[in-house]
């Protein structure tokens, strides 16, 4: 009897994982494809933000972008959780890393130091921005999903002052070695 029930019970996993499956595909038919690749795109940006911040804020040699880098950890892990949540409530599978764009482009500044690095991160994150900036406009506005439009129209003005405090340091000496400490 007991073999039995274990049998019934192995038999019945696959259809309560097929029928969670099915639904989460359904959610995510109901995406278009322009509104997944935008909700990834979120995902994977925030994610390659909190990972190469990280990395600068032990590597960094100026204090301004080792502020910087925390800061980007801090925002970009904020929007990181509440994009995964939203794609978990369309039936999407949040990222698991970020782009290869973004891999390599972390992998490179894993062998630099000093202000070498400071200069490759900073001008990184203008890159960064100014690319997440172009998409998080672009599905604030083309989005079909009111939660995706409303996700990429909240996070457009963080990313914009993003992008303004990463031209700043970048121009203004502190990625070269420049910038004033304010440790005393």
């Amino acid at each position: 009897m007991k073999t039995l029930l274990v049998c019934l019970a192995a038999l019945m996993l696959p259809v309560s994982v097929s029928a969670q499956d099915a639904k989460q595909d359904k959610a995510k038919s109901k995406l278009s494809r322009q509104d997944a690749r935008s909700l990834r795109d979120m995902g994977e940006a925030d994610m390659a933000e909190v990972q190469t911040g990280k990395l600068a804020a032990q590597k960094a040699s100026s204090p301004e972008v080792k502020k910087f880098a925390q800061h980007m950890v801090d925002e970009h892990g904020k929007g990181l959780s509440e994009g995964e949540a939203l794609a978990r409530s369309k039936g999407m599978q949040p990222p698991s890393a970020p782009s290869k764009k973004h891999q390599s482009a972390l992998k490179k500044m894993e062998s630099m130091s000093g202000e070498e690095f400071d200069r490759a991160y900073m001008q990184q994150m203008v890159k960064d921005h100014e690319d997440t900036l172009k998409k998080l406009r672009a599905a604030a506005k083309g989005a079909k999903d009111p939660e995706i439009r409303a996700a990429a129209a909240k996070k457009e003005p963080i990313v914009s002052q993003h992008l303004q405090m990463a031209r700043s340091l970048s121009k203004g000496g502190a990625a070269a070695g420049g910038g004033k400490s304010t440790a005393k």
